[in-house]
């Protein structure tokens, strides 16, 4: 028993350690089972499309139904807590969402998005961790998976990662990058992209 109750508290040590609450997702269900709210000041953390997100939140969905973005960023290193990647190289902006040059996808339609993210770790420079490093994903704060390179035998590694979740009008989505222990990380190139997959009826 005594076994036991040493590896629960370690578990317990370890959630806090890394910083997460758990919460239920605002809107779910009584009862439903409890995401891991991961920033709750997600509104204000990105200083470059706060405001342009408020203006995206009450535009109107394009009449084209076409939403889409895809951005590229290079060379973040942060350690410690999540930490809010901004993207400097927009490739694809359409239909409204995405704030050039930050990090938050607010959506100006109600439906189905797909994302995907992806990145090198590397480990060659800036002192960074070879260790586990991941890029997770939230809608409105809350984890909606993450990518993962993992510690292993060389300094450079990728991770990838892609959902599909259904957003009311004015949700963010953003993406923080985190390491294992809070450690030193440097992602030598990271990639974000969405698109609209289908407008909620009640939205057209």
């Amino acid at each position: 028993m005594k076994t036991s109750r040493v590896v629960l508290w370690s578990g317990v040590v370890s959630l806090l350690g890394a910083g997460l609450a758990w919460a239920e997702e605002p809107g779910s269900a009584p009862g439903t089972q409890k995401a891991r709210v991961l920033f709750a000041n997600y509104k204000t953390v990105d200083p470059t499309t706060a405001r342009a997100a408020e203006l995206l939140a009450g535009a109107r969905c394009p009449e084209s139904g076409i939403v889409a973005f895809s951005v590229s960023g290079t060379s973040h290193v942060s350690e410690g807590g999540l930490s809010l990647l901004s993207y400097a190289t927009t490739h694809t902006q359409e239909g409204g969402g995405w704030g050039a040059g930050g990090g938050t996808f607010v959506a100006p339609c109600t439906g189905l998005y797909f994302f995907n993210v992806s990145f090198v770790k590397d480990a060659y420079h800036y002192g960074a961790t070879a260790n586990d490093v991941f890029v997770h994903v939230l809608k409105n704060g809350t984890s909606k998976g993450r990518a993962m390179s993992g510690q292993g035998h060389v300094d450079r590694d990728t991770g990838v990662y892609s959902v599909t979740l259904f957003l009311e009008k004015g949700d963010y989505v953003q993406t923080f990058a985190a390491s294992d222990g809070h450690l030193k990380r440097h992602l030598l190139e990271y990639n974000f992209t969405g698109h609209l997959v289908k407008q909620a009826a009640q939205d057209m």
